[in-house]
């Protein structure tokens, strides 16, 4: 009797064991997909949560009537009043310079973090029947996901609320095309058995909070500020895994989602209001291209490359190459 007590606790104690490591690799190796055994996850239509989140808006709305706001239109991409610009992705301060050459054990580890990190997003690619699905695909659906569950109830807010009607407008606009990528990110997702939040992050609830809480021309310059930084942050992400994918699910889903964001930063811009704060910095080429040639001097000019690729055979055929 002893003994069969004592296997019981035993069998317990591995079974705990077992379900602890699970959980552990599920963490160190992103959100799983689901297993081809587990029903395909499903995600609640971003359009049907975003009632949700307008109710939520609509009750933390000053009293104050927007339309009868003093405010006074400025120039086109001047900064809202009290709005903090975004500080993510800002150009790093100064850091003091060094001229300690790096040490050949500083590159060995570099090298080694590197190996690193491409080992484990390795591990953290599944297959599936469109090829490798690798963690930066699947981060790609959900952050599309994410887009457009802020964005519908900002857009569709400001189409009611904005203070000019090409900013209503616009954001409108962008509000029924992110609905309609709504529909191909949860397609996608289910057919590659990803997950989907039904919920934005807290950097986006803050978005929203802060642009609910602006009225007159104030509220249209805060929306469209953040809306177009962080569409300008999520279009290279979409390039990069277009650029680097192997899922052809994935491919074509880049793709559609390029077009949308390319044409939501036209929309953004065609308000007027999407002035330098509103960009993310540019990034910084390595090696610095040439500088531009001043105005005072000649513009340069230059062949056509056919001309140069033809001069290029009729060099090698004269030399006998």
């Amino acid at each position: 009797m002893r003994r069969a007590r004592i296997a019981s606790v035993a069998t317990v104690v591995l079974s705990l064991v077992v379900l602890q490591t699970t959980t552990a690799c599920s963490r160190i190796f992103g959100e799983p997909i689901a297993g081809a055994t587990d029903p395909a996850p499903s995600a609640v239509p971003a359009e049907e949560l975003a009632r949700g989140l307008l109710a939520s808006a609509a009750a933390a709305e000053p009293d104050a009537d927007a339309s009868g706001s003093s405010a006074q239109a400025t120039n086109d991409g001047a900064a809202p009043a009290g709005a903090a610009v975004p500080t993510d992705g800002a150009a790093p301060t100064d850091a003091a310079p060094t001229d300690a050459a790096p040490t050949a054990a500083a590159a060995q580890d570099a090298a080694a973090q590197d190996a690193a990190a491409q080992d484990a997003a390795a591990q953290g690619t599944v297959s599936t029947p469109w090829g490798p699905l690798s963690p930066a695909d699947r981060d790609l659906v959900v952050k599309v996901r994410l887009a457009g569950l802020w964005e519908i109830p900002t857009g569709r807010q400001a189409a009611k609320r904005a203070f000019r009607a090409v900013t209503r407008k616009n954001l409108g606009e962008i509000a029924r095309q992110h609905e309609l990528l709504d529909a191909e990110v949860r397609e996608v997702a289910e057919e590659l058995r990803v997950p989907l939040p039904d919920e934005p992050n807290d950097d986006q609830k803050g978005w929203m909070a802060e642009i609910s809480a602006k009225k007159g021309l104030a509220y249209d310059q805060t929306a469209v500020m953040r809306l177009r930084m962080a569409h300008g942050k999520i279009f290279p992400a979409i390039g990069a895994v277009r650029a680097s994918t192997r899922n052809t699910l994935i491919r074509g889903f880049a793709e559609s989602a390029a077009k949308f964001v390319n044409t939501h930063m036209g929309l953004l811009e065609g308000t007027g209001l999407a002035g330098d704060h509103a960009l993310p910095p540019a990034p910084t080429p390595s090696p610095a291209p040439p500088l531009t040639v001043p105005e005072d001097e000649p513009a340069p000019s230059a062949p056509p490359a056919t001309s140069l690729l033809d001069g290029t055979k009729e060099s090698h055929h004269s030399t006998g190459g």
